[in-house]
Parts: structure tokens; C-alpha cells; sequence
């Protein structure tokens, strides 16, 4: 049995990836900081012992045939520095998606800079109700399954005969390998669903994220499929730099595959869809937003030209659960409901405020955004920031994230964004003291400016000043 060694390992993607090798007999130990639950608790309940903090005498005590390193972790972390000075084989956490979650099997590859989770939950949800069995490598937890990530039956596995379905990341693989962890994922079919500006600590501008996609499109093969996104240009733009065969979707009826929305309410959205002109069926998913419909479209796409029937297509997408944080209904704070998602980028935020719109015509509807991101605690996209919250009542502020990282003239000027939204009569609270628990400074104006029957909107790729937790506990 080899002996696996993970640091950095309560990371969504780790900790899942950690599990699933367990799972298959791998005996697995790891370090990090700041280990809490739910993944501290997955790991235990795993048989999976770590340690609390970064020490060499871990390694020493476990001596691990190979390490795992995540890509948090840098030079000068202890254990890094162990490894490499007693020569310890370690590989990144993407090669080793690469050679024991895919192997030698198929693997579908979903990439773009929105709607990689739920896009990805969705096809291996498609695939699982088809009877398929695939594994996957999801980057949260899927509302259908136990775990993000999951290995495919061991004798497929081994057989290649299987079926990997793969949320495709653009951010970079480890500290000696800056390449977007994608190019470890060579795909039969991959999806590009959008491409837009961020991980600014990474990529310097858009022609160098449009770089790091047309080179990933090199690694597919002539028989296999990519679906890029039509509503979207920058990922129609891709169509220069493919090899194989290539197929476009949207939803405005631009696309080889289209949809049509035919309701939308707040339990979800029914919808046709297309390909080619011909109708191919009606079918319901529990979400809203045009954004999530264009996601099960892709998911679709793949589904049927991977020989799934629509019969399964569509028992796939109706038993479909959303990954948290994907305008999920959270509960009720002193009767408003509460609602959390993951926009963090203008783009999202801007879909996310609209499907709500949408569905609520008549209610309030109050933004909680936290600058958070490195690209949106930075003044990058102080225009884009002006204009994605319209359609909110108000909008409160949380601080940015660290903002000693930057020179003031390079931050997001949050006054500049107060002022323009107030000019257009929505006001604007803001708190400035950059603490975990800034949600407590901010909750009594959300009680003062909302009311019994208003929408409250989480938006943030982090913790919102532990609002999350106080708006539920009252």
C-alpha cells in the first residue's frame, strides 16, 4: 500500500482529492493550518490523521513514498524545504488528479472563468443518473454527492474504460509549475464557458489567460469535441486555435445547441433545447438565472455526445442538487430571506443579481458583496464594479481583503463606488476595518435599511464577515 504524504491538505480541492485516494487504499496523512469543519470532520471520518500545523518531524515521522503539494503552499514552508533537501519524490495535486483519478480513462474537461462547479456537478450528475459511474473532481462539495471528488470503479480504471468528468481550473498548478492546472487534463471533450479578466496575482493580462486556453486547446485530440460558449466572444474567439471538432451553445439562439427558457420561478427554470433547429426536449432544473441554464446546456451537450439518451438527460437534470453557494436558499433572518452565492467577479455578480430580478420582481433585494478576490480587491475593475450591482435596493460593503498587499492608488476606491451607486439613488453602507468578524459592524445597518419579506444576498468567495453564520444563528 503506498503512503501519501499531502500538504496544504484542507483545501476544498485536497482534502476531496485526499479522500478519494483513501478510498481507493491509499494510506493518507497531511498537514496544514487553520484545519476546521466540514473538512476536518471529512477527513477523520475518512480513517485520515493531520497535523495542525507545517513541521519537517511530520514528514521524518511518517516518511510518506510520495508527497502532494498543494497550490498554496511556497517556498520556505518547512516541510517543502524537507522534501526537497532529502530528495522525497512529491508531485502537484493536478498531476496526481492526472495519474490516479483519470489514468487512461476519457475524461471531460469543463474550463471558463464562470460556472466551472456548477456546470461540472451537472454533467457528472447526468452521467451518474445514466447509470455511467464516473469519477469526478469538483471544485466544492456537489449537492448530489458525498464528496467533490471521486475516483472511477476500480476495474474501469484500470481497464480505461471510464468516464471522468473534470472541473478544469486556470489558476496555476504549484510553486515550480506556473501552468493553468488544466494542462494536466487532456479531455476527449472540453467546454469553455466563458473567458473574462481575473486571478490577477497570476495572469498579468487578458491576452495572457486567452494564451493559457489556446494552448490547452492543443492537447485535444482530432476526434474530440470542444463546445464553446457563442454568448460569450472571447470564448468564440477559441474557435482559431482548435484541432478537433467543435460545437457552439447559448441561449439567445446563436449556437450548433440552443435553449429556450420556457418558465422561470423561484423553484426553478423549465427550458427547451436545440440542436442543430431541431427541438430535441423540454426539461427543468432547480435554479434560476439564464447563466445556470446556459451551464445545463453545456452539460447537455456533453451528455449526448458521450451516447446518453434524453430520457436520462432529463432524470439527470430534474434530480439535480446545486453545490452550495450557488443562490442557495440559506433560511430566514428575522423574516428576510437569505440567499448566498459565489459571485465574486463583476460578470457574476451582475447574472446572480439578475436571475434573483427575475424571480422577485416586486421584492427588495439587498447585495452583501466582500472585495475579497485579488483581482476585485484591487481597482481593476472599479468600472465594471459601478454598474454590476443595479438592480439591488442597497448594497453593503464589506472591507478589502488584506488591502495591505497593494498601494492605495491600486485598490478598489470604495468611495468612488458608494458615490456612484448614490447617485443613482441606491445607497451604500461600507465598513473599512479589515477584520474576520466584520459582519458584526455591519448587521445592524442590514436590520435598519431592510425589512420583513426583502431579499438578502451574500456575494463573496470567502467568509463575509462571518455573516453567513450570524444571519442564520438569530
Amino acid at each position: 500500500m503506498k503512503s501519501l504524504y499531502f500538504i496544504g491538505i484542507a483545501g476544498t480541492a485536497m482534502g476531496n482529492l485526499a479522500i478519494a485516494l483513501a478510498q481507493r487504499g491509499f494510506k493518507v496523512f497531511g498537514s496544514d493550518t487553520g484545519v476546521y469543519p466540514p473538512m476536518s470532520s471529512m477527513l477523520e471520518l475518512n480513517g485520515i490523521s493531520f497535523a495542525s500545523n507545517y513541521d519537517s518531524n511530520h514528514i521524518k515521522d511518517y516518511m510518506p513514498d510520495l508527497v502532494i503539494i498543494g497550490n498554496a503552499i511556497s517556498r520556505g514552508n518547512p516541510e517543502v524545504e524537507y522534501i526537497l533537501n532529502q530528495k522525497i519524490p512529491f508531485i502537484s495535486m493536478s498531476e496526481m488528479i492526472h495519474n490516479e483519478i483519470i489514468g487512461n480513462n476519457d475524461a471531460i474537461v469543463i474550463t471558463g472563468t464562470h460556472g466551472k462547479t456548477t456546470t461540472s456537478s451537472l454533467t457528472a450528475t447526468i452521467f451518474e443518473y445514466a447509470g455511467k459511474k464516473p469519477g469526478f473532481v469538483i471544485g466544492a462539495k456537489p449537492g448530489n454527492f458525498e464528496y467533490g471528488c471521486r475516483p472511477i470503479p476500480e476495474q474501469m480504471f484500470l481497464s480505461g474504460t471510464g468516464i471522468c468528468i473534470i472541473e478544469g481550473d486556470e489558476y496555476d498548478t504549484a510553486f515550480w509549475d506556473k501552468r493553468s492546472k488544466f494542462f494536466h487534463y487532456p479531455p476527449q471533450i472540453a467546454v469553455i464557458n466563458a473567458i473574462e479578466y481575473d486571478h490577477s496575482d497570476i495572469f498579468a493580462s487578458i491576452d495572457e489567460i486567452l494564451k493559457t486556453f489556446q494552448l490547452f486547446l492543443r492537447l485535444i485530440p482530432e476526434k474530440g469535441l470542444v463546445l464553446l460558449n457563442a454568448d460569450d466572444q472571447l470564448a468564440l474567439s477559441m474557435k482559431d486555435h482548435v484541432y478537433s471538432r467543435i460545437e457552439t451553445f447559448s441561449t439567445y439562439g446563436n449556437g450548433d445547441w440552443n435553449a429556450h427558457i420556457v418558465n422561470q420561478d423561484k423553484g426553478g427554470t423549465t427550458f427547451t433545447y436545440h440542436h442543430h433547429d431541431i427541438m430535441i426536449d423540454t426539461v427543468s432544473i432547480p435554479m434560476i438565472g439564464v447563466h445556470n441554464v446556459r451551464n445545463a446546456l453545456a452539460s447537455v451537450a456533453c451528455a449526448y455526445h458521450s451516447g446518453i439518451s434524453k430520457q436520462d438527460i432529463k432524470h439527470g437534470l430534474k434530480h439535480f442538487i446545486p453545490p452550495k453557494r450557488r443562490l442557495e436558499y440559506l433560511g430566514e433572518w428575522k423574516k428576510r430571506i437569505v440567499i448566498d452565492d459565489f459571485a465574486h467577479h463583476p460578470t457574476a455578480i451582475k447574472e446572480t443579481v439578475h436571475a434573483l430580478r427575475s424571480v422577485y420582481p416586486d421584492k427588495n433585494i439587498h447585495a452583501v458583496f466582500e472585495p475579497r478576490s485579488n483581482t476585485t480587491t484591487r481597482n481593476i475593475f472599479q468600472k465594471e464594479l459601478a454598474s454590476c450591482f443595479l438592480g439591488v435596493n442597497s448594497i453593503f460593503l464589506g472591507p478589502i481583503n488584506r488591502p495591505e498587499r497593494f498601494a492605495p492608488n491600486e485598490r478598489l476606491d470604495v468611495d468612488a463606488l458608494q458615490s456612484v451607486y448614490e447617485k443613482q439613488g441606491i445607497p451604500v453602507f461600507s465598513v473599512k476595518e479589515d477584520i474576520p468578524t466584520w459582519g458584526t459592524l455591519i448587521i445592524d445597518d442590514i436590520e435598519e435599511h431592510t425589512k420583513p419579506g426583502d431579499i438578502i444576498v451574500l456575494m463573496s468567495n470567502g467568509n463575509v464577515g462571518t455573516l453567513r453564520t450570524l444571519l442564520l444563528s438569530i
